[in-house]
């Protein structure tokens, strides 16, 4: 029932039948894979979505890995529950700008935690914090130039991702 009124909740903020101070509360995870699926029936426009499931077979694969990267990449992956990704670079110029155009709709500019840019290509990233603000509940990749995008759901504890680069960058 909760999931039923969610995605109701997100359809009428997605086609701006309620006010935006309202919309501002709908999870952005689930308005950007509704976007992605609304999307994915134009030609060349193509989404992979792993729910719960998936994720549960691609982590059985991961944890049976002797490689201690995919061990640490599953450690912070333990409560993601979805994972959507779009390719949209081959789609029609007006299809590309008008999902472009929607989707930063979607995102806040106020969840963007990075832009890099190199020569024309850039890559954003959003992270949406929890309502503690201790931790991430969505992180989305965008690259417009390449038409890619990455939407990871769940919950991302900023613990372990700090741990993972300190790792990392030594």
């Amino acid at each position: 029932m909760r999931k039923t009124i969610i995605t109701f909740i997100t359809l009428v903020a997605l086609t701006g039948w309620i006010a935006p101070a309202e919309a501002s509360a709908i999870d952005h995870g689930k308005r950007v894979t509704l976007l992605m699926k609304e999307y994915s029936g134009h030609t060349d426009f193509q989404m992979i979505n792993l729910g719960r499931l998936g994720l549960s077979v691609v982590k059985a694969a991961m944890s049976r890995s002797s490689d201690k990267d995919a061990q640490e990449l599953l450690s912070l992956m333990r409560d993601v529950n979805q994972v959507s990704i779009a390719s949209y670079d081959d789609c029609e110029a007006s299809v590309k700008r008008d999902f472009e155009s929607r989707l930063s709709k979607v995102l806040k500019k106020d969840f963007l935690l990075v832009e890099a840019k190199d020569g024309d290509e850039k890559v954003r990233i959003f992270a949406v914090p929890t309502d503690d603000g201790n931790d991430i509940k969505n992180l989305i990749i965008s690259a417009p130039g390449s038409g890619a995008l990455i939407c990871v759901s769940g919950l991302i504890r900023t613990s372990d991702v700090a741990g993972f680069l300190e790792t990392h960058s030594k």
